[in-house]
C-alpha cells in the first residue's frame, strides 16, 4: 500500500459529503438564492453562506476525528 491509499482509507464518507455540500453552499449561495427565492433572493445569501460555513467546520471536525465513529 502506498501513502495515498492509506490516506483514502482513513477519510470518512459523511465528512467528505458534508464538506462538499458546505463548499457548494458557500460558493453558490448567490445563484442558489436567486433560483429559489425570485423576489427575496438577495436577502438569503448571507444566511446560506453562514450555513455552508457551519457545514464545512462540522465536516472538518469529522475528518480530523474530533467526532469519532462517523
Amino acid at each position: 500500500m502506498d501513502y495515498w491509499e492509506k490516506v483514502a482509507q482513513r477519510l470518512s464518507v459523511p465528512g467528505l459529503v458534508l464538506l462538499t455540500a458546505g463548499v457548494a453552499l458557500c460558493f453558490g449561495a448567490g445563484k442558489l438564492c436567486r433560483l429559489v427565492g425570485k423576489e427575496k433572493g438577495e436577502k438569503w445569501v448571507l444566511p446560506v453562506k453562514i450555513t455552508g460555513l457551519a457545514l464545512v467546520i462540522f465536516a472538518a471536525l469529522i475528518l480530523l476525528d474530533f467526532i469519532p465513529g462517523l
